[in-house]
């Protein structure tokens, strides 16, 4: 019961956090036909309403990030493996969730980078720094895993 009670909590905290930033996050295929059209890199977040750090990390990490310009750079998009299962699995395989996923294209080719798990904010911008040509403040060197890939559905 202190579960359920806790978990509720924390879902209206996260969409009170969200209220203000909302017009800066993009559903995967609104950000996919931006990110193919021009030259900004795509970072999706892959998050599930059960997952306990996707909601923490939209609670706490997402609303620093929105507050210093983080993603002012990227196209950013949210997937709930929930509710759309298909592109979520397609996104993140076997490592689970949280995960963020970056696209960018390098030599017309687009080059997936991805970190799994619960990230503080300093993470979220090392990760971005790291996998894109992309400059973030106080960024440090995070573990990311790229590979070539599509971002097709």
């Amino acid at each position: 019961m202190r579960f359920a009670i806790a978990l509720v909590f924390l879902v209206t905290l996260v969409n009170q956090s969200f209220a203000q930033s909302e017009q800066t996050i993009l559903d995967y295929t609104s950000a996919y036909k931006l990110a193919q059209a021009g030259e900004k890199p795509m970072l999706v977040l892959v998050t599930a309403t059960w997952c306990g750090p996707c909601q923490q990390m939209k609670a706490t990490t997402l609303p620093e990030l929105f507050k210093k310009g983080t993603f002012d750079k990227l196209h950013f998009a949210m997937v709930d493996y929930d509710a759309e299962p298909t592109v979520a699995n397609a996104l993140v395989g076997d490592r689970g969730v949280p995960q963020l996923v970056l696209f960018q294209k390098v030599n017309d080719q687009w080059v997936r980078s991805y970190v799994a798990g619960m990230q503080s904010a300093e993470n979220v911008e090392s990760f971005i720094a790291k996998a894109s040509n992309i400059q973030v403040s106080n960024a440090k060197i995070a573990d990311a895993t790229t590979q070539k890939s599509t971002i097709d559905k």
